[in-house]
């Protein structure tokens, strides 16, 4: 059975690892201003867009 609903993709799963040159771990992150660029992709560690935890 196919789950795909549309034909626009072709189904192949893309491996993204965080942009840190010195860093080898999974980028599950990813962040980008416009379609028009390419997304860059950071493990939680580096993603600089994430915001602090509150302290209760």
């Amino acid at each position: 059975m196919n789950d795909q609903t549309s034909k626009t993709g072709d189904g192949i799963h893309e491996n993204h690892y965080c942009c840190v040159p010195e860093c080898k771990k999974w980028g599950g992150f990813g962040f980008t201003r416009s379609k028009a660029e390419t997304v860059q992709w950071w493990c939680w560690e580096h993603y600089p867009h994430k915001t602090p935890v509150r302290a209760s």
